[in-house]
């Protein structure tokens, strides 16, 4: 099954504070680790912004979405993403799971599943 990560954020006060140049070589250091993203079997489905006129809009600016090898690599991702100090300058929600069908989902809903852990 595929493993599906999403991430929304803001920026921080520590983001806006930093000048320009400190901002593009904490950039730069991200690109460098998302390049190498494919080669670990992960997908960057994409980066964007959150439109403004989205219907019922979550309250974050940005987002990614990845398709990813399994949920244990998923957990060592997101280590990652903390050691980097992303979140130090980002304020940041995830999504995750495993991807199902509509009907599928459906089904769990009507039966009043919740989500479980998923396995490695």
């Amino acid at each position: 099954m595929q493993q599906i990560f999403v991430e929304l954020y803001n920026y921080r006060p520590a983001w806006l504070s930093l000048d320009e140049a400190e901002r593009r070589a904490f950039a730069d250091g991200i690109l460098g680790a998302v390049g190498g993203l494919a080669e670990q079997g992960v997908e960057v489905l994409g980066w964007g912004y959150n439109d403004p006129a989205t219907d019922h809009r979550a309250p974050y600016d940005f987002f990614c979405v990845y398709r990813v090898p399994s949920a244990e690599f998923q957990r060592g991702f997101e280590a990652a993403i903390r050691e980097s100090g992303w979140y130090g300058y980002f304020d940041q929600v995830a999504v995750s799971g495993t991807a199902l069908t509509p009907a599928d989902l459906l089904a769990g809903n009507v039966a009043l599943q919740h989500p479980q852990p998923a396995a490695g």
